[in-house]
């Protein structure tokens, strides 16, 4: 007989079952199962068949062929999917080391927070003789401060924006933008590619083994598109 207790908090009859627990059924959808299953047909199949005649020798060979072979595939998925996982787990475990550091993502955005230095690049696609990155504030248009970075060789040219102005003071926290202008040695205008970096704030499983970023300034990236860390 099923007993009833109370439950304190609310109040309600909870029924518990003092019986033997109901064990669920298999589906019988398991390798062994259906090895299982098979034998037993194949004794049916064997027990039943016409004395006159009798199931070729080969084609019980055939099928029991078949079935290691199903078997076979069955284990192999199995594997391969466990295999599949501890590499999903230890790829994410990585990249959880990643966490503090920050990657370079192409854009000219800035979310900055009003301390601290923001890492940034500029992606050049030929040497440059004069590079020239400015600070933009995107509330007013107005520039908030300008460097020219001198020569630099084709490819990444790193530099940091510690928050200050023209005139040495602190930039509030807001949104800007870097606006970067270089020539080559015969005078003519090259558009470098501008980057920007944020210490990653959490990582988290994506689709499949990707892996995600979020970094401090509210971006989310995928871990594969990263081709650039500065620190």
């Amino acid at each position: 007989m099923p007993m009833t207790t109370s439950n304190p908090l609310l109040a309600i009859p909870v029924y518990t079952n003092n019986g033997a627990p109901k064990v669920a059924k298999d589906a019988g959808t398991s390798s062994a199962d259906q090895t299982q299953n098979f034998l037993k047909l194949l004794i049916a199949q064997i027990q039943n068949q016409d004395p006159m005649a009798p199931m070729d020798a080969s084609t019980m060979t055939n099928q029991m062929s078949q079935l290691n072979m199903v078997s076979s595939i069955g284990t192999m998925n199995t594997s391969l999917t466990a295999m599949l996982a501890q590499m999903q787990s230890t790829n994410f475990t990585n990249q959880a080391t990643m966490i503090g550091r920050s990657p370079l993502i192409p854009g000219n955005n800035i979310s900055y927070p009003g301390q601290g230095d923001v890492p940034m690049a500029a992606n050049l696609s030929t040497a440059a003789n004069n590079l020239i990155a400015s600070i933009i504030d995107n509330n007013t248009g107005n520039e908030v401060t300008s460097v020219n970075l001198g020569s630099a060789n084709a490819g990444m040219k790193t530099f940091v924006w510690g928050g200050l102005d023209k005139s040495g003071n602190q930039s509030p926290a807001g949104s800007y933008s870097l606006r970067l202008t270089a020539a080559d040695a015969a005078g003519g205008t090259i558009s470098p590619t501008g980057y920007i970096g944020s210490p990653v704030a959490s990582v988290a499983k994506g689709t499949g083994s990707e892996v995600n970023f979020t970094l401090q300034d509210g971006r989310t990236i995928s871990a594969s598109s990263i081709n650039h860390w500065v620190s």
